[in-house]
C-alpha cells in the first residue's frame, strides 16, 4: 500500500513520513487504515469522546498539549 499509517511514523533515518503520501490514492489508504485502528482499537463512541474532550481543547489552545499532540504535530510538519 502506497499511502499507509506507517508513512505518518518517524523513519529510521528521521526522514520525512507524511510527505511520502503523495496524492488522494495514498490518503485514502493512509485514511483507512486509521479508521480500521480506530474502530478496532478504542471504538467509535471513544474517539469522538476524546476529541471532543481533549483533542479540539488542545488544537485550540484551550489546554496543554500532551505528549501524544506533540508528537503528531511534529510528525504532521515535516
Amino acid at each position: 500500500m502506497a499511502g499507509s499509517y506507517r508513512h505518518l511514523l518517524p523513519q529510521s533515518d528521521n526522514g520525512p513520513g507524511w510527505s511520502l503520501i503523495e496524492n488522494m490514492g495514498d490518503a485514502y489508504e493512509c485514511v483507512e487504515e486509521l479508521l480500521w485502528l480506530v474502530e478496532r482499537a478504542i471504538g467509535r463512541e471513544e474517539a469522538i469522546r476524546l476529541l471532543e474532550s481533549e483533542f479540539y481543547p488542545m488544537a485550540r489552545r484551550e489546554m496543554p498539549k500532551d505528549e501524544a499532540m506533540k508528537f503528531v504535530e511534529q510528525q504532521m510538519a515535516r
